[in-house]
């Protein structure tokens, strides 16, 4: 039988992630929230437009002995691209597909990722208290071909139609803001009827305006009008994820799944219309299953623009 080489993308329109451990079995993912916005604000505002785009480089520790025929994934660099809309001031839709770019020590490959479009709802917003819903479906995109230097089988995606649910709020004090999620997916079978694992995601981020400015995603005119051109602010917390183990040809592959914990530390620049975040991840937390490598450092580049 082949080995596969499963990289899993659940890209949501924003940050973060987990992965993985070698070629046999690699996963990632980002979470579907505004944290890259780092505003306290769940949804855009009425007919407000963005487009964005992120890069993604982790890295993977080898410290497990392995098969000496296996692929050890070294590497992978996730970018994706993504738009939103506010369709009213509480409801906003959104689609993200990934390109991610696989670096083993036996070569590269590279593929595009599963679609997700995901609705963004706020239900309640009160004193700078803000809670929304989130639900969306990750589309099978995703390719799956033969690998570029070996006789495996690459697949970028799920092949399957998965479902996906979260909640998220924002809590807004003079010039800090907290902002939190959780969200899961639910993976059905995909490419051979093959089952890659659901995934839940956690994520906590606290940030402190350092210049407040900027127009993206502003609450109202007035407020706009009132801001500076130029925005500054940092912020700091935490990423988990987990995933469930891997199921091939109805067995259950022991060595797969894991929960990660993350520490990010990141600032992003905002200039009129335009957010440049800018996040690094350092694992404190890498429980996996079985014989894996651990989960390496992360940094995260973001390109967003408000119409």
């Amino acid at each position: 039988m082949k080995k596969i080489i499963l990289l899993f993308v659940l890209a949501l329109f924003a940050t973060t992630s987990s992965y993985s451990q070698c070629a046999c079995c690699a996963a990632s993912g980002a979470s579907a929230t505004s944290t890259d916005y780092n505003n306290g604000i769940l949804t855009l505002q009425k007919k407000q437009f963005v487009i964005e785009t992120y890069g993604d480089y982790r890295t993977i520790q080898d410290g497990h002995a392995h098969e000496h025929d296996e692929k050890l994934l070294k590497s992978m660099f996730i970018s994706s691209l993504g738009v939103r809309y506010g369709v009213t001031d509480k409801i906003t839709i959104s689609a993200l597909v990934p390109y991610v770019f696989l670096h083993t020590n036996d070569g590269n490959n590279h593929g595009i990722g599963d679609l997700n479009l995901m609705g963004t709802f706020t239900v309640f917003s009160k004193n700078n208290l803000n809670f929304g819903l989130q639900a969306g479906i990750e589309l099978p995109t995703g390719i799956q071909k033969n690998s570029n230097f070996d006789n495996s089988t690459v697949v970028v995606g799920s092949g399957s139609y998965d479902p996906i649910v979260g909640v998220l709020f924002s809590k807004h004090w003079d010039k800090m803001t907290l902002v939190g999620n959780a969200l899961y997916k639910y993976t059905t079978k995909g490419f051979q009827d093959n089952y890659y694992g659901s995934i839940a995601i956690q994520n906590l981020s606290l940030s402190y305006k350092i210049i407040e400015g900027g127009r993206l995603n502003s609450i109202d005119e007035k407020e706009e009008n009132k801001s500076s051109n130029f925005g500054w602010n940092i912020f700091g917390g935490y990423y988990g994820e987990g995933l469930d183990k891997l199921k091939e040809d109805l067995e259950v592959d022991e060595n797969s799944g894991y929960y990660l914990g993350f520490a990010n530390l990141g600032t992003t620049l905002s200039h009129k219309k335009w957010s440049f975040p800018l996040t690094l991840s350092v694992p404190i937390i890498n429980k996996m299953n079985g014989e894996q490598n651990d989960a390496g450092v992360r940094l995260r580049f973001g390109i967003i623009k408000s119409f």
